[in-house]
């Protein structure tokens, strides 16, 4: 299993500033080891975003001897040094971020200060990459805009570019600039510009970051919002040039097609321009906009073409001129659907949760099964959830059972939460989340010394399928079902640390599912199906084979081959319960009642009353299958097998306020199907090792265990 560090490495007590991170040093490998890491995200070389030279000095420049005293050295002397350890650093690519700083600069050139507040009144000029495409400073560092654009930037139509921060960045519809606001510092003079990657100017760019990433020695490459320009959607964009130009030829090709609505007759596409139509009519955006839909599904065909386009071109610089393979990955924040058609594309899935919190195990089940089998590692975001208040209360030697959880709940449910090393506090808030060594050693001692126990298998429970064709849009206009409603997030910023545990989220039929699924420690796998449009159907009928039930809530769209996949699971005697829509325009929901093995549930989508009635039917399905049960409250289970072996994970949400620490279980019981012998009980180590008495009626185990502490493993086998 990989063991991510999320190694911003930015300084307690002061702000985390984007996008260029604090230099590395040796006592950090230390601590990389300590905490056996395998893969580090949000590591190193990110200044790109302010200029290409800036970003070399991170990569090669000389590093003051009073910094080297305390083994502080530059980003390719950490790289190799972690690549000698078999630690992978992933060099960041901030896509969206394009940044001007104030800057001091003498009259040779040579830049003193960066970075001034709003209230320091020293005279300054800029630097950032308005400076670097006029070639204002070519003597501020080794390299200036020469040894990069010998014939300077050019546009796709062969004009000079004299300023690469406007040229690039995302624009409302009235032509103005959009800010990355979530990362431009208050009180600071420092500008953000979210930038386009549809524009031809700025992949290109992009490509010179990769390479100058690639030729310090990184083993693989993230590119953070990987989704661009749809980040600047929700804040009125993107109506740039380059996406207005797609945009129309888009149309035009699904008109030559005949794959665009009747709400387009009427409308010359000669000289539509998306932008000027909004102003025209006086329409609001994003919200009720007509056309949004057609814009966002563009958007995501887009994302698409040109994350593709950077993997690949990374992944063959890196070849063709060091004979090595390169792993690329993204931020795919909060799994939205954007992501799903780019996942494919990378080798480790990386995401950015939306919200935060405690007991999440329908998020990273979720995430299991979007990432198809491959790693996932997961990093916490400030802006929503428990981070703030769990950093506050770490700060005053408390919370540490609540961190231990946060820590060790991802890898129970088939994911990695990274360790916070120094990681993002967001722009408000004046400090880093670092955690005491010794906690965060502890829980990654267990977990490295027993991955074993972790195997990424087929669940003996149920499959429960996400139709992308059925959901994209639904959680892409409501979030998805990890995010939590504006009022809810407010309210868990106030929240005492038990409220953190039971967030109320928004409904859509399939999180409600799995919610509730989760509720009762059932146990299943996601499954994706892939919508044939924004990713291709590959579908197979082994990826249902083994699973005794197959969940299908409230999916209307499904690909010919898909039909074929579930109509023949049954037909071999497989369970299918479906609650909701099924294949709209098919004769699907007919061929499976003659099998007689599907049970329907008749709901209306997204009433209240829908759960308690899909529930009623699971359970009944479930009852004669569940590999393992257990009932308890704020109790999590998770079982895993592997050849003859069987791990059941058993997790501990009965946090006390008064005592600050996870009450022990008096009295759990577990009923687990198919396992024999006596067990091994794991507990991470200085945690009490529970008692358990066993007792046994043909394939049923009836398991009690007494004082069972935060996180017990039992292994079988």
């Amino acid at each position: 299993m990989e063991r991510g560090i999320y190694f911003d490495g930015w300084f307690k007590h002061n702000f985390c500033y984007h996008p260029s991170l604090p230099p590395r040093s040796a006592q950090m490998l230390e601590d990389l080891e300590k905490y056996h890491g395998t893969v580090l995200a949000w590591a190193g070389l990110g200044g790109g975003s302010i200029s290409l030279p800036y970003l070399a000095h991170e990569a090669f420049g000389p590093v003051d001897p009073r910094m080297q005293i305390y083994g502080y050295m530059n980003d390719s002397e950490f790289i190799a040094a972690c690549n000698r350890r078999g630690i992978r650093l992933f060099g960041i690519v901030f896509e969206v971020q394009g940044w001007e700083y104030p800057a001091v600069v003498d009259e040779q050139g040579q830049i003193i200060r960066m970075n001034l507040r709003a209230e320091e009144k020293e005279d300054h000029g800029w630097y950032g990459l308005r400076e670097f495409s006029r070639d204002d400073y070519p003597d501020a560092f080794p390299t200036s805009l020469k040894d990069y654009y010998p014939d300077g930037i050019r546009d796709e139509d062969g004009n000079p570019v004299t300023d690469l921060w406007e040229e690039c960045c995302t624009r409302d519809r009235f032509g103005n600039p959009i800010h990355a606001q979530w990362v431009e510092v208050k009180g600071h003079q420092e500008t953000c510009y979210q930038m386009c990657r549809n524009n031809p100017v700025w992949r290109g760019y992009l490509k010179k970051i990769m390479e100058i990433q690639i030729d310090a020695g990184v083993p693989g490459i993230q590119l953070d919002e990987c989704e661009l320009p749809m980040t600047s959607m929700s804040s009125g964009g993107c109506f740039c040039k380059s996406c207005m130009k797609q945009f129309t030829e888009y149309l035009k090709e699904r008109k030559a097609t005949g794959r665009l609505g009747t709400e387009w007759e009427g409308i010359s596409l000669d000289s539509f321009h998306y932008g000027e139509y909004l102003k025209a009519h006086g329409c609001s955006y994003p919200e009720g906009a007509p056309f949004y839909r057609d814009y966002w599904e563009f958007q995501v065909r887009q994302v698409r073409r040109y994350f593709t386009e950077l993997a690949d071109y990374a992944r063959r610089y890196a070849m063709e001129k060091y004979g090595r393979k390169l792993m690329v990955s993204g931020n795919f924040y909060n799994m939205q659907p954007a992501y799903y058609p780019i996942e494919n594309k990378v080798d480790i899935v990386i995401t950015e949760m939306e919200h935060t919190l405690f007991r999440q195990p329908y998020y990273y089940r979720y995430c299991a099964g979007f990432a198809g089998g491959k790693p996932v590692i997961i990093a916490e975001n400030p802006y929503g959830g428990i981070i703030p208040r769990l950093l506050e209360m770490m700060d005053r030697g408390k919370g540490y059972d609540l961190y231990r959880i946060f820590l060790l709940e991802a890898s129970v449910y088939g994911c990695n939460m990274s360790v916070p090393y120094g990681c993002w506090m967001g722009n408000t808030i004046k400090d880093a989340f670092w955690a005491p060594r010794s906690l965060t050693a502890g829980v990654q001692d267990f977990l490295a010394a027993h991955e074993e126990c972790y195997p990424r298998t087929k669940s003996r429970g149920a499959a429960v399928l996400y139709s992308y064709g059925s959901y994209y849009w639904r959680d892409s206009q409501k979030g998805s079902g990890a995010n939590g409603m504006q009022d809810a997030y407010d309210t868990l910023l106030d929240a005492t640390a038990s409220e953190w545990l039971d967030p109320d989220l928004k409904p859509v039929p399939f999180w409600d599912v799995i919610r509730a699924m989760s509720a009762v420690n059932a146990q299943y796998d996601v499954v994706m199906l892939p919508d044939g449009d924004f990713r291709a159907d590959d579908l197979t009928a082994a990826q249902l084979e083994g699973y005794p039930l197959v969940v299908v809530p409230d999916c209307p769209v499904l690909t010919e081959n898909q039909q074929r996949i579930l109509f023949g699971y049954a037909q071999g005697g497989g369970r299918v319960l479906v609650s909701g829509r099924l294949a709209e325009g098919f004769a699907l929901t007919g061929d499976l009642e003659k099998t007689g093995n599907a049970v329907f549930v008749s709901v209306g989508g997204d009433k209240e009353e829908d759960v308690p009635r899909f529930m009623e039917a699971f359970e009944a399905l479930y009852a004669g299958i569940a590999p393992v049960e257990c009932r308890a409250e704020k109790t999590g289970i998770q079982r895993y097998d592997k050849d003859g072996k069987t791990w059941i994970h058993v997790l501990n949400y009965h946090y006390d306020e008064q005592t600050d620490r996870i009450l022990p279980i008096k009295r759990l019981e577990l009923t687990i199907r198919d396992v024999s012998g006596a067990p091994d009980i794991l507990v991470p180590e200085g945690d009490p090792v529970p008692a358990y008495e066993i007792s046994r009626e043909g394939e049923i185990t009836k398991m009690i265990l007494r004082n069972a502490g935060l996180y017990t493993v039992i292994a079988f086998g």
